[in-house]
């Protein structure tokens, strides 16, 4: 009997094995696996022998029928008649499911396959291949790594998944790993077997659910036949899996078994609620908390589990856990009673497998023959300053060598020398920690009051000044006043006579700004109200200078001075005098213009000895004219180009906006000087009047 003859006599057929999810057991997909017909044989024919193995025995274990086709040269037609007649009879059956086809390396870059394998042969099957899954299962080294990468490449740019087969098997390991860059990986069902009593075997499939998380890469535990092994599995965190207690490999693609179903969700309903951290782990290297409370500690509140090996566990697979284990600076030898033999350090154990001859020497060695039998430990109950003195003490080749530690002479953990470093300086960490907590508590604690304070000096200020702008017969006024802080440095008044007509208008800009400035700024407001209504017969530049003398007086030793303007208004005529204020713009039919020149401005307000020797500029209105007023924020403000919005600006602005009522134009100025200095906050108070005279 011939491989050949199997396939002319069409005495193979496809069987289909549920894969699952271990998270809430829905199916992901089938394996396409395949079986030999016996029935379609003679009787003779069933006892006959290929390769020594007979037909019943090759139906019982068909990775040998491949075997043999490689032998007699016939795996690239064995493995195609086979994955015809899964996806034929796949499509029959409806699949909606992933579908994992087992392809060997060898073949998957031969012409024929890519030609067989493309997603226009695909669509009369009616399958995406997206929906294909390849396992790449290696019974061979694989001599042209390159070349495979650009043939996987290939199907993975028509969307097909590519994993690995039987991880941990034979020549399937971190190699083909690194190459393929897979989006599956199969666990060998060897490593799965038992592992429920196996803490190697445990932790070895932690470190991969740990790297495949990391790497995005499905992982899918293989030949689960127990319940000990799909708690197992699910436990540590395995997010597929497949084998006879999940799913028998049947002819039809058939669901999963009804106990599987129920341990997956009852270890779903055991599964604590993750929920997102809210502090830094205990060891984390961000987290100023130390997880003991002093030096004197007992050693034990640092001990981490660590990993235990046998002595007679051979070298390479220490050396293989090492390998996954990458954190891991070295593994503990204990006997079964759990004492500590010796220890392997990971330098250690690299430097006997380095060089030349370093694994035909060390290769079929027990890990007891390479183990350092002398190394440091430390009782459970050791204080941690105790430990860390010992530590000191040895020499420079160990002094980063993790500590041993034990209770009542059996192993119960290691301690890293950064975890015990952290340990030693945590006491000064926490006096330090807990102290500048007190400081930012009194700290918090000024900020609010202070906070608290601004609120209040902001609802005061805003209480002293007009909440409205003048709308009377012979005015429309508007004004944005938009303080930089809480508290503002900008003053502004409206001043009426008995019959509520506008009768004048003050503007000032305190030096400085916050609590001090809006103070000064009050009283200045206080100060002019009195003075302009009391004095409103006097020659207002007059009125200017003893305003200026008044509130010299009262502020006393504030370093804090002031620039300021008064008009006055008389019928259709105004007064206006300035102390070192920005200048004031008129608009009328004949364009925009500077009320006063700089002759008729005087020196800054607020100042000892500084007379103010300020001019009064006189100006008839005509219905329509429009005043301008503003503080030295608007035109000093700048772009993210670093330009200056300026004088000569704001007066072609102003020029040029809409002639509407005065809260118009105001809003249409406002606009376009946001517009400039765009999203460059203010480094000042800002505030700006628009007056139009209505007549």
């Amino acid at each position: 009997m011939t491989v050949e003859k199997l396939i002319k006599k069409d005495c193979l057929y496809p069987v289909y094995q549920p894969v699952v999810s271990l998270e809430n057991g829905d199916i992901y997909g089938y394996e396409a696996l395949t079986r030999i017909d016996t029935a379609k044989l003679p009787a003779f024919e069933k006892q006959s022998k290929m390769e020594g193995i007979s037909i019943e025995e090759l139906s019982c274990n068909i990775e040998n029928l491949f075997i043999i086709a490689e032998k007699q040269g016939l795996l690239w037609e064995l493995e195609k008649h086979t994955r015809k007649s899964a996806l034929k009879i796949a499509k029959a059956m409806g699949l909606r499911h992933k579908l994992f086809l087992n392809v060997s390396p060898d073949l998957i870059h031969a012409q024929g396959f890519k030609d067989g394998f493309t997603q226009k042969r695909l669509e009369k099957y009616r399958i995406n291949p997206e929906d294909i899954l390849f396992e790449i299962t290696e019974r061979t080294s694989i001599k042209d790594i390159s070349g495979f990468k650009e043939t996987l490449n290939h199907y993975k740019s028509q969307k097909f998944k590519i994993g690995i087969d039987d991880m941990g098997q034979a020549y399937s390991g971190l190699q083909l790993l690194c190459s393929i860059n897979p989006d599956f990986i199969k666990i060998d069902l060897n490593i799965i077997r038992n592992i429920n009593s196996d803490k190697i075997k445990q932790s070895l499939v932690k470190s991969l659910v740990e790297f495949c998380s990391t790497a995005g890469i499905n992982l899918i535990a293989e030949g689960i036949e127990t319940t000990g092994e799909l708690e197992t599995v699910i436990d540590l965190g395995v997010k597929y899996g497949q084998g006879f207690l999940i799913g028998k490999p049947a002819r039809i693609l058939g669901k999963p078994e009804p106990e599987a179903c129920g341990i997956i969700n009852r270890k779903r309903k055991e599964k604590p609620v993750k929920t997102e951290a809210k502090t830094n782990p205990p060891n984390s290297e961000n987290n100023l908390t130390p997880s003991v409370s002093g030096s004197g500690h007992p050693i034990e509140t640092l001990a981490t589990e660590g990993i235990t090996v046998s002595p007679e566990t051979p070298a390479t697979e220490v050396l293989n856990i090492l390998h996954l284990h990458t954190d891991c600076q070295l593994i503990a030898v204990v006997d079964k009673d759990q004492k500590v033999l010796g220890v392997m350090p990971r330098n250690i154990l690299f430097d006997f497998f380095g060089g030349q001859f370093g694994f035909s020497l060390n290769g079929k060695k027990k890990i007891k023959e390479l183990m350092e039998t002398e190394f440091l430990f430390a009782d459970a109950s050791e204080p941690v300053d105790i430990t860390a003195s010992k530590v000191t003490a040895r020499d420079d080749s160990h002094l980063y060598t993790p500590v041993v530690i034990t209770k009542k002479g059996k192993y119960i953990g290691i301690v890293t020398i950064k975890d015990l470093l952290y340990s030693i300086v945590s006491v000064e960490v926490t006096e330090r920690t807990l102290e500048i907590s007190r400081k930012n508590k009194q700290l918090q604690t000024q900020q609010i009051m202070a906070e608290r304070d601004m609120k209040m000096a902001e609802l005061v200020q805003k209480s002293f000044y007009p909440s409205k702008a003048p709308q009377t017969g012979k005015w429309d006024s508007a004004f944005i006043f938009r303080p930089m802080a809480s508290v503002s440095g900008d003053v502004y008044d409206f001043y009426y006579d008995n019959f509520g007509e506008l009768q004048g208008i003050s503007l000032f800009d305190v030096s400085g700004h916050g609590v001090a400035s809006g103070l000064v700024g009050i009283l200045a407001k206080s100060i002019s109200a009195n003075t302009f209504l009391e004095q409103e017969s006097k020659p207002l530049e007059e009125l200017f200078a003893g305003l200026n003398e008044h509130l010299i007086r009262e502020k006393g030793s504030v370093e804090n001075y002031l620039t300021g303007l008064l008009i006055r208004v008389k019928d259709n005529e105004i007064e206006y005098v300035n102390g070192g204020h920005t200048d004031v713009f008129i608009r009328n039919k004949d364009g925009v213009s500077i009320l006063g020149d700089q002759e008729s401005k005087g020196h800054f307000l607020g100042i000892q000895d500084l007379p103010m020797e300020c001019k009064t500029v006189k100006k008839e209105l005509s219905p329509g004219d429009t005043l301008l007023l503003y503080t030295d924020c608007l035109i000093e403000s700048r772009n993210l180009a670093g330009d200056e919005m300026g004088e000569d600006r704001l007066k072609d602005i102003f020029g040029k906006i809409s002639d509407g009522s005065a809260g118009e134009m105001l809003d249409e100025l406002d606009g376009i000087f946001e517009a400039f200095t765009e999203a460059v906050p203010l480094r000042d108070d800002l505030t700006i009047l628009v007056l139009k005279y209505k007549g």
